[in-house]
């Protein structure tokens, strides 16, 4: 009989302690495997849009906020930029495109986003591979081409069952917002759903795309609705000198910008905090700097605490083996009476070390993709970010080796302690 088939043997004759031993080498991988699958996955989705567009720029506030709320449709609009300003910002030497947004409007927490049809047309740029991507792809329907005509994103249709030639009202506000204004419903003016996203991965998934002016023409109509006095927060006035207001300055929540190079970000920039008063904001350096602040230390605590588990699980290794060489040392004589050489007994004790490291490496393996699989299913229909969790790192496969090599190390001590039986002793122990 080989020694392989020996130590499989004696690990299941005390098949709960091999268990338990598994399970905690399986939580430890298990942990760490979704930490990484997570984190790869979310800033992969994170660098493909960051990509998209070199410069935001919006009204004066956090540029961090800024870039969340107007990139990923995260987070509250800090306030608004006159659309004279994006007109300017168009003209440029320097832009190659430029896209307002509206934001302010929501459909059963999902974003109305007001801007211009030429956004559909925009090509991503892969941050890796450099090939073009085109995000607003249809599914069924159309682009929109007249206020009130509204495309929506893949998860926004799973989600609301809205389709081609359906009708919805969007409220004036966010959900999370319990004013007034929130709860000003535009029932009278209704969009038209005339196109249906296929499913990108990105945060148009989670978005409804409208015309500009279908936001600019729903806020005149809420101001009318309200009285003598703007809505709250909006300060006093009648209806007559909001609407000349409104006619001489149009609104939008920021402007989405493409320049001809990349290497002309920071003189824009300049240029954007001497001539206006706005707040630019370059995607990718909020975003690394989200990561590195935030995202970064929690990352490395929850690492720390699965190394912790990872010793855990070692010395689970080490005390289940060490116990069980101790209540089989009668067996380990009469093999070396039989003719196995210390050697082999040594090697048997080491293969069972293997053997639980190694299927507890691959039930953790599991573990974690599913609960990456799990919470990735979330994000999409939280946030829009599509995780496949299926995929293994070079990163995790160096922690997989880690573990080997450290389930080996707890195995040693049994080994040794196996390979120092004393052959007539042992036999003649009842």
């Amino acid at each position: 009989m080989s020694l392989w088939r020996i130590a499989w043997i004696y690990l299941w004759s005390r098949w709960l302690t091999t268990g338990l031993t598994i399970l905690s080498v399986a939580l430890a991988v298990g942990l760490i495997s979704a930490i990484l699958t997570l984190r790869d996955e979310t800033r992969a989705r994170f660098e493909e849009e960051q990509q998209a567009y070199d410069i935001v720029v919006g009204p004066p506030g956090s540029p961090l906020q800024l870039v969340l709320n107007a990139v990923y449709f995260l987070d509250q609009p800090t306030g608004v930029l006159a659309y004279s300003d994006y007109e300017r910002l168009k003209e440029h030497e320097d832009v190659e495109h430029a896209f307002p947004i509206g934001l302010g409007d929501t459909y059963r927490r999902f974003r109305i986003v007001g801007t211009v049809r030429e956004i559909f047309e925009y090509p991503w740029t892969h941050p890796v591979t450099g090939e073009d991507r085109f995000p607003f792809q249809l599914e069924d329907g159309r682009f929109f081409s007249a206020p009130l005509e509204a495309v929506v994103g893949y998860r926004v249709a799973l989600n609301t069952r809205l389709k081609v030639g359906d009708r919805f009202a969007g409220t004036h506000g966010t959900i999370e917002f319990s004013s007034d204004i929130a709860e000003y419903d535009h029932s009278k003016d209704p969009y038209e759903v005339v196109g249906v996203l296929k499913p990108s991965g990105t945060s148009a998934d989670r978005a409804i795309f409208v015309d500009l002016q279908s936001i600019w023409d729903l806020h005149a109509r809420v101001d009318e609705s309200y009285e003598g006095e703007g809505p709250p927060g909006s300060g006093s006035g009648n209806s007559e000198e909001r609407g000349v207001a409104e006619e001489e300055e149009k609104l939008v929540s920021a402007v989405l910008i493409d320049l001809y190079s990349p290497a002309l970000r920071f003189s824009f920039m300049e240029y954007v905090m001497r001539e206006y008063a706005a707040t630019p904001a370059i995607p990718v350096v909020q975003i690394l700097r989200l990561y590195n602040q935030i995202l970064a230390p929690a990352v490395l605590i929850m690492m720390s605490v699965g190394y912790v588990v990872v010793i855990i699980s070692a010395l689970s290794i080490l005390i289940g083996l060490y116990l069980s060489i101790i209540q089989r040392k009668r067996d380990l004589a009469i093999m070396r009476a039989l003719g196995a050489s210390a050697y082999e007994i040594f090697g048997a004790v080491m293969i069972e070390a293997f053997l639980v490291t190694v299927m507890g490496i691959a039930a953790g393996w599991v573990l974690g993709k599913t609960v990456a699989l799990g919470l990735g299913v979330y994000m999409s229909r939280a946030y829009g970010f599509n995780i496949a969790g299926l995929g293994t790192s070079s990163e995790e496969l160096g922690f997989f080796a880690i573990v080997a090599m450290v389930g080996l190390l707890a195995g040693i001590v049994p080994a040794w302690q196996a390979y120092r039986t004393d052959v007539a002793r042992d036999l003649q122990a009842t």
